[in-house]
């Protein structure tokens, strides 16, 4: 790859060129502009060296001017980001069929495009091809044992560093029906919400659904209630809700679902389908009694083999009364096998009331390292095994990092 990134800003707009244009100045680019005019919609056509990155607007003409990507083969069209109208299902569809990295919706939101590039210059700078980047599907479901144990913080953070490593398309679901706040541990509002989703879950593809997730800037994308949604387990049709989980585990390689404490038949279909399930407690018998009986519920009732549970230690404290080795004792379970998520209430308050996950909040905090070697624990790998992930996050913030400057 050349040393600056080769992008080419593309549509029928020469306002909306120009304004790209300028957002796109940074010393890491090389930025050229294709005025499409009458003639052909393709904006790769006779150009005699192709972009890096593509960034095509579109007009009126949007479901054509998609089209004409078709024209170019799969292997030569460079990573692409369109800009386009919202709600438009059959440009969205057609841009995914296409191959583009990401759909940005306008009015457009500079923080958006600018977290899409960092993301494809990551991808380019690695040389990993797109549609190697994504391995088996795994799902977490994260469920608090007591009510305040911290499984939405917990389940929107492992989702969240998994994201940010750059590699893995990741979703969150938020299967709080009444009282979700997934949204505002991110800072994102959601347009459509899950209720909808089930509504047009026979109808929808892998395609669509892209257009029912909300996405946070590491690219986390977000299915969850809206505000204004009123919902009761019993109202959802387990066939559709089905149908969500199965379209999710088809898109994405990591779903990581909050899921509160209860034994329906949707947490049961949950519980069956997860590779691995957290139940988070903290260090209070009252937290430890309850984490216990949902732990054999889901072991006797749902048969649940004993591997895939694995129990966390939320604001965990080494001097508190209540020891790890009396909670060892009342579960049965080598203290070894615990997931330790240390206190740290301050920043972890501050990351919740601002919406910015730890990650980016409070990097070298113990919690962060955690959650990361907890992301670590779930991929299968080693303990304290560092991998690349720091060098690939850094990586991309080092490149986001530039963008604003620039």
């Amino acid at each position: 790859m050349r040393d600056k990134i080769d992008i080419m800003v593309a549509g029928r707009s020469k306002t909306v060129l120009g304004v790209l244009d300028k957002q796109l100045q940074n010393p890491n680019y090389n930025v050229r502009q294709r005025h499409i005019s009458n003639g052909h919609s393709n904006p790769l056509y006779g150009i005699s060296e192709s972009p890096d990155i593509l960034v095509f607007h579109l007009s009126a003409m949007g479901e054509d001017e998609v089209n004409s990507l078709f024209e170019n083969p799969s292997e030569s069209r460079p990573a692409t980001i369109i800009i386009g109208p919202a709600d438009n299902m059959k440009c969205i569809r057609l841009s995914m069929q296409a191959g583009v990295r990401d759909y940005l919706e306008e009015p457009l939101n500079d923080e958006e495009l600018q977290s899409s590039l960092a993301r494809i210059c990551g991808d380019l700078a690695s040389n990993v091809p797109a549609e190697q980047q994504s391995s088996e599907t795994m799902m977490t479901a994260v469920v608090s044992t007591k009510g305040g144990c911290g499984a939405s913080f917990l389940a929107t953070n492992l989702a969240h560093v998994m994201a940010s490593e750059g590699r893995e398309n990741v979703a969150l679901l938020d299967l709080d029906l009444q009282f979700g706040s997934l949204a505002q541990y991110l800072d994102v509002k959601p347009n459509h919400g899950l209720v909808t989703a089930l509504d047009m879950a026979d109808q929808l593809d892998g395609i669509a659904l892209n257009a029912y997730m909300a996405k946070h800037s590491s690219g986390l994308a977000l299915m969850s209630p809206l505000d204004d949604e009123i919902i009761l387990p019993r109202d959802i049709d387990s066939t559709r809700f089905g149908r969500i989980l199965d379209l999710l585990k088809e898109n994405y390689s990591r779903i990581i679902v909050d899921l509160p404490r209860q034994i329906d038949e949707l947490s049961a279909d949950i519980y069956e389908r997860a590779d691995h399930i957290l139940l988070v407690t903290q260090q209070e018998f009252a937290s430890v009694r309850d984490a216990n009986r949902l732990r054999n519920l889901i072991l006797t009732e749902l048969a649940v083999p004993a591997d895939r549970i694995s129990m966390v230690i939320n604001r965990y404290d080494k001097n508190s009364a209540v020891e790890l080795g009396d909670i060892s004792r009342s579960m049965g379970i080598d203290k070894k096998d615990f997931i330790l998520i240390p206190n740290s209430y301050k920043s972890v308050a501050e990351s919740i009331n601002i919406g910015i996950p730890m990650l980016e909040h409070a990097r070298n905090s113990q919690v962060t390292k955690a959650i990361v070697e907890a992301s670590h624990q779930l991929e299968g790998r080693e303990p304290g095994t560092r991998t690349d992930l720091v060098g690939r996050v850094m990586s991309n913030l080092n490149v986001l990092s530039n963008l604003v400057r620039g």
